[in-house]
């Protein structure tokens, strides 16, 4: 499983705490940290706000919209054609 969060530091004690208990069957996992390009998490919400996007996640999830999936092979001629898009 491969996955990538975009959350702001504030919000880092609660997604160790979360990924904690998602991940308690592995013994080891890999995270890499990175600034994050231009996100619309820099917005000021409000608890209310924060909760409503994160629930509108979970309900996609749920439902299966707004999700982008693909295979292995997909992922790395993608992740290929980034890497040499933004190459500096």
């Amino acid at each position: 499983m491969e996955t990538t969060f975009r959350l702001k530091t504030s919000e880092l004690p609660d997604f160790v705490t979360v990924m904690k208990t998602l991940l308690k069957k592995e013994k080891v996992i890999e995270i890499t940290v990175r600034p994050a390009r231009e996100t619309n998490l820099e917005k000021v919400e409000t608890k209310e706000e924060y909760w409503a996007r994160i629930n509108r996640a979970i309900e996609n999830l749920d439902k299966g919209e707004n999700i982008i999936s693909f295979t292995e092979d997909e992922f790395d001629r993608f992740s290929s054609e980034l890497r040499e898009k933004y190459k500096k």
